[in-house]
């Protein structure tokens, strides 16, 4: 039996809730990239290649949410969310 413990799935990323392990094999599905950064922040993905792809597919998310009309301004704006987030990370 294989399992994934992130994958991209029907336009939403799908992980194993991590924190329930290893009593509980739980996966949980999130539709918004705020939800992927939680998620990534409350450790119910762990491990740098699962948080790696996480992080990835939450950009993928919020490229999909934007409402922007070309591939570069997605870019820009998924680089500017990606210094905020990291700029708040530093300061706590």
């Amino acid at each position: 039996m294989s399992l994934k413990t992130v994958e991209w799935k029907d336009n939403s990323v799908v992980m194993i809730d991590q924190t329930k392990l290893p009593n509980v094999l739980e996966y949980v599905t999130y539709t918004d990239y705020n939800q992927v950064a939680e998620a990534i922040r409350t450790l119910v993905v762990r491990g740098a290649p699962a948080i790696g792809v996480s992080g990835a597919f939450g950009m993928a998310l919020a490229a999909l949410q934007s409402k922007s009309e070309t591939k570069r301004d997605c870019y820009l704006i998924l680089k500017k969310q990606k210094r905020l987030s990291l700029k708040q990370d530093l300061l706590q």
